[in-house]
């Protein structure tokens, strides 16, 4: 009866997480305030009552193709394994079918609230943009493949980063069931996580991708492929040298994976980027090879979410100043690069929801001229959360695009 509780209780709190939308994957610097603050501060509000926007059509769950990646992708997050897999026998366990209704009811929610709504806001006012470029580089990611994904869905090559490794993925089938069993449960804790800090900290991240026999970011990012109907290829293992050059195997100092996989939707193949990296200043004069890799791919669209206002500080210069002359385009809320980088002869700013400034916890990263923008334009209205402050009517994106 306790682990039947036990249980209930993670599905349905990561029910709730999932609703509240996944925020970005922060890569914080600044000791941490009390857990009792943080949740004070970051206490979630009720879901708005509005109508939703007429959903588009979800991602189709069906897959053409088996690998054992694939399917290890689909096992994780819940989801059957193609007919034949090996793994099908252990998707009969009834704690795996447990894991699948709980992600099942999650993803639902989440697309319906969350997912459906992006993909009109992306259609309307982001496509046009990556006409310019097919890339979407996504710093202080974390494993948030799925608002990439959702934000850029155009886009064919994606670059994440985060302090978090990327560690490889054993073969399911000689795992030892308990482990196997424990992974599904922590994938689920993990995310629920989210419940109580509409972010991932570095810390907490780092315990929870280690706590179970699959580590690392690949196995959520996995899951985010997978819930969102793409195909998994391969994973590769590589880093990178000082010129952000690939090499084969986590023989570098930046160390990451590729993900290889077709999305059904653009009938395409395309290639997810993962790298283990710190973007401080000191950092980056060390090994500037994450940047150097992304300036090798071309102009970029740039996604920047919950980035702990790292961008704001003197710390992060160099990111900041390659991220604006990278960039045809940035997609941000105002934890990213501050409003007055984006000058009026180099971009055009659009202003989506509302700008009440930072939640109390980042309060000395108020931007008076950003509220000055925002009143003096006439913003959409958001129909979806978006950074830390989650409810669609207190979220501020910003969408630069930069002039020819």
């Amino acid at each position: 009866m306790k682990k039947n509780a036990m249980r209930s209780s993670v599905a349905k709190a990561l029910c709730l997480a999932l609703i509240l939308a996944y925020p970005c994957f922060a890569q914080q610097t600044a000791p941490a305030p009390p857990v009792d603050t943080l949740q004070q501060q970051l206490q979630p509000q009720p879901p708005s009552a509005e109508p939703l926007s007429t959903p588009a059509a979800p991602p189709s769950q069906t897959v053409a193709k088996s690998s054992p990646i694939n399917d290890a992708a689909r096992y994780l997050a819940g989801l059957p394994p193609t007919p034949g897999s090996p793994l099908t026998a252990l998707s009969q366990d009834p704690r795996w079918s447990a894991h699948a209704r709980a992600m099942n009811v999650a993803f639902s929610q989440l697309e319906q609230r969350q997912l459906s709504n992006i993909r009109i806001f992306r259609s309307e006012n982001v496509a046009p943009v990556t006409q310019a470029s097919r890339n979407c580089v996504y710093l202080f990611s974390g494993p948030d493949f799925l608002y990439a994904d959702a934000m850029f869905g155009d886009c064919s090559t994606f670059v994440l980063q985060g302090l978090e490794t990327a560690d490889r993925i054993p073969d399911l089938l000689t795992t030892p069931p308990a482990a196997l069993l424990g992974t599904l449960q922590n994938i689920e804790i993990s995310l629920n996580t989210l419940l109580s800090f509409s972010f991932f900290k570095t810390k907490d991240m780092r315990e929870d991708f280690q706590r179970a026999q699959l580590k690392g970011v690949l196995p959520i990012i996995l899951v985010f492929m997978a819930r969102t109907g793409k195909e998994i290829q391969s994973v590769d293992y590589i880093s990178l040298d000082k010129e952000g050059k690939i090499l084969s195997g986590q023989v570098g100092a930046v160390r990451g994976a590729r993900i290889t996989f077709v999305d059904p939707t653009a009938g395409s193949t395309k290639a997810a980027y993962y790298f283990t990296s710190d973007l401080s200043d000191d950092a980056l004069k060390r090994n500037p090879g994450i940047l150097r890799f992304c300036e090798s791919l071309g102009p970029s669209n740039s996604l920047l979410k919950a980035a702990s206002y790292l961008l704001h500080g003197s710390n992060f210069t160099t990111v900041r100043n390659f991220l604006l002359q990278n960039s045809v385009s940035v997609l941000e809320d105002d934890s990213g690069i501050p409003a007055r980088f984006f000058t009026p002869d180099r971009w055009t700013l659009r202003f989506f929801g509302t700008y009440s400034g930072p939640i109390a916890l980042f309060k000395n990263y108020y931007q008076p001229d950003l509220r000055q923008l925002y009143e003096a334009s006439s913003p959409k209205r958001l129909t979806f959360g978006f950074g830390y402050r989650w409810n669609n009517r207190a979220s501020t994106l910003i969408l630069a695009v930069r002039k020819n």
